[in-house]
């Protein structure tokens, strides 16, 4: 029986049809795939953001616990630097949920400074002269992420950006920063000759906004440390 040409022209068009349907769902898998991908490295770059912040701020009290006590070491340039961090912090309550409406909204109206926000220029405490680890929205380099939250460092012979620069310089800081909170009423604690004091720590909390492959929404990752201060103590 032969096949008529209306035949043939149905078949081909079907068969069109159906490529074009198994191409558009690997195409669609493809990119779900690879904006899976892309959001998984986002938050976890992310969080290496916070976790170094996180350590940044340990060591920087540690260095302050071991030598701050002391009159002696008033000068230390780890001590000046927790006062320095710890004179930006607000007598006020807050909360470690944070959801921005949009991520432009965190930087309107000098709220991060307002806030005593800050980040920490981990490259620059290894070195003799730490003036740079402090950075501040002073510093206008605050700015929303034009990926995900990271700090850019920069040359500073040609300003040219770098993220992997050795210099100590930061060009901007993009969606993430630090809030610090100071203790209102002191939290009871035991030394450990059993005399129970009040002493007063400070929270920080280390926040990120974002937005992710395709989304309208912001992503956010924030965490808070604790972190003692033993000069401020009441009997």
């Amino acid at each position: 029986m032969h096949k008529k040409k209306g035949d043939t022209l149905v078949e081909v068009t079907l068969a069109i049809g159906i490529f074009s349907m198994v191409a558009i769902a690997v195409v669609s898998v493809i990119s779900g795939s690879t904006s899976g991908a892309q959001d998984a490295l986002e938050v976890t770059i992310t969080r290496e953001e916070i976790d170094s912040q996180a350590e940044a701020l340990r060591f920087i009290h540690d260095s302050y616990i071991s030598g701050g006590v002391s009159n002696e070491a008033k000068d230390d340039k780890y001590v000046k630097l927790w006062r320095n961090i710890t004179a930006r912090a607000r007598n006020k309550s807050d909360s470690l949920e944070f959801i921005p409406d949009t991520c432009a909204n965190v930087y309107k109206n000098n709220s991060l400074n307002e806030q005593g926000a800050f980040l920490i220029n981990t490259r620059a405490l290894g070195a003799s002269d730490i003036a740079n680890a402090l950075i501040t929205p002073t510093s206008n380099v605050f700015v929303e992420a034009s990926t995900y939250p990271r700090i850019i460092y920069r040359n500073a012979a040609d300003d040219v950006l770098l993220d992997q620069n050795v210099d100590k310089v930061v060009s901007r800081a993009e969606g993430i920063f630090v809030i610090p909170i100071k203790d209102n009423k002191s939290t009871s604690i035991v030394t450990p000759n059993g005399v129970k004091t009040k002493s007063a720590y400070y929270d920080f909390y280390i926040r990120t906004c974002w937005y992710a492959p395709g989304a309208d929404r912001p992503s956010t990752i924030s965490t808070v440390i604790r972190l003692y201060d033993p000069n401020i103590i009441e009997y």
